[in-house]
């Protein structure tokens, strides 16, 4: 299970990069639509990893009465533009 939240990490990254910041529910929507369907189990907990590892931000947005996510200055932007 560790190679496959490795993944939904980086897919997470991945979906921050080119979706800009995200609430929670919005990464699990598109991992789905991408036909990712397990994401709905373990992209919380691999946002709280990615958060505790200091590559996420966090913020209150009222317009989304959500909390979103983004990437924080720790995350090379470089190695996810594919």
């Amino acid at each position: 299970m560790a190679k496959s939240m490795e993944k939904t990490k980086q897919l997470i990254l991945l979906l921050l990069n080119d979706m800009g910041p995200s609430s929670t529910e919005e990464l699990i929507s598109e991992a789905e639509t991408l036909g990712i369907a397990e994401c709905r189990d373990r992209v919380p907990a691999a946002i709280a990893d990615l958060n505790s590892a200091g590559m996420l931000t966090k913020k209150l947005s009222k317009e989304k009465k959500a909390i979103v996510w983004g990437l924080s200055d720790k995350v090379d932007r470089s190695e996810l533009d594919l």
